[in-house]
């Protein structure tokens, strides 16, 4: 118990220094790592320059308004059992970003996805502050507000998203500062108050996370990060908080190296150590006591209008240790505007199911 009082006062001591501290820093805000692979693979496809986003300036301030509209059909198979298909707005994004001046600045993002839940959510809202002048050793940053935790990195060129983010990505209300050192090193660490807390640790400020990513050359770039208690990730680990007694720590390493015309991507996400008994046995995705996911990807970009790329992905003691292998082709159609096929088969470790195969078709439009 006085662990976790300490914790929670060293979180808050923290929050205070950040925020003295705020009129000399600016910001480089996580983004929804699905989203920026879209907004990757249209960049990659693009033969001709990409028009900025709309742009509205008055009395020095400036309103940039941007969009995204992703149209995907599925069919998928399982050997020996059922077939289904589907037509879905898959995302339908609207933001919209302030730039006051070159210090401070913020934005909303606006998020619906089709599903159960039609509703419109708020996916990100953040405030920046920034210094990059040559007052500050570096560039520092401060990010304050609902986003995107800078735990792992989930680099995709494919339709369909990585186990790696299934298992890791995680949205939250968090404070976090960065320092970026000649444009080769970011560093970033920040707290948060999480939503899966321990039985009887709520309400306090005691989470936390961290991220070290370098570029030792051009074309090669390596991360690390952390996070204090990987239950608190969007895919819900802990569906019985009763039943958790301690916070399971995690941990995410990738590469990412460009040689030619490829680009070799590469990611593992794992747990620490292990959850308890009895809080896998009440999971649904927690299927074993310590869950890891794995992806490898390689892509190749012929020429400025096509992109295809292949993968390998697996995962233990989650979704059943779900192993899935895949292509993926993409073409720029027009300016900002991308069509991807993409094939699946997936394969189950463990549990029930049969072997499956599923296609994957996407218009997709950045604006």
């Amino acid at each position: 118990m006085k662990k976790k009082t300490t914790l929670s006062k060293a979180a808050l001591l923290m929050v205070g220094l950040l925020v003295s501290a705020a009129p000399a820093f600016g910001v480089h805000p996580e983004e929804r790592s699905d989203l920026e692979n879209l907004r990757k693979r249209i960049e990659a496809l693009e033969k001709e320059k990409a028009e900025e986003p709309l742009l509205i300036e008055a009395l020095s301030k400036k309103l940039r308004f941007s969009g995204l509209l992703e149209l995907e059909a599925a069919y998928a198979r399982t050997e020996g059992g059922d077939e289904s298909s589907d037509l879905a707005l898959a995302t339908a994004q609207l933001g919209v970003e302030a730039l006051i001046n070159d210090s401070i600045s913020g934005h909303i993002i606006l998020l619906h996805e089709e599903g159960e839940d039609q509703s419109v959510v708020v996916d990100e809202a953040v405030i920046t502050l920034g210094c990059s002048s040559s007052f500050c050793p570096g560039d520092f940053s401060l990010a304050g507000g609902k986003m995107y935790l800078p735990f792992g990195k989930f680099n995709s060129h494919f339709i369909s998203d990585p186990l790696t983010l299934d298992l890791g990505e995680t949205n939250n209300t968090a404070l976090y500062v960065g320092w970026v050192v000649a444009q080769r090193t970011d560093l970033k660490l920040g707290v948060f108050s999480g939503e899966s807390d321990t039985f009887g640790d709520n309400d306090t400020i005691d989470s936390w996370v961290a991220s070290l990513e370098g570029t030792p050359f051009e074309g090669l770039t390596l991360g690390a990060s952390y996070i204090s208690d990987l239950a608190e990730s969007d895919i819900g680990l802990v569906t019985d908080a009763d039943l958790y007694r301690s916070s399971v720590p995690g941990a995410a390493v990738y590469l990412s190296a460009a040689f030619g015309s490829f680009t070799l991507e590469g990611e593992y996400v794992t747990a620490t150590r292990s959850f308890d008994a009895p809080v896998v046995a009440a999971g649904e995705d927690l299927t074993g006591k310590q869950p890891n996911a794995w992806n490898l990807e390689l892509a190749l970009v012929p020429n400025d209008r096509w992109e295809v790329a292949a993968k390998a992905e697996g995962a233990k003691d989650f979704q059943d240790d779900l192993h899935r292998y895949g292509a993926v082709v993409s073409y720029g159609l027009f300016q900002n505007t991308v069509v991807g096929l993409e094939y699946l088969l997936g394969d189950q470790r463990e549990g029930d199911e049969e072997r499956s195969h599923t296609v994957t078709a996407q218009l997709a439009f950045e604006f």
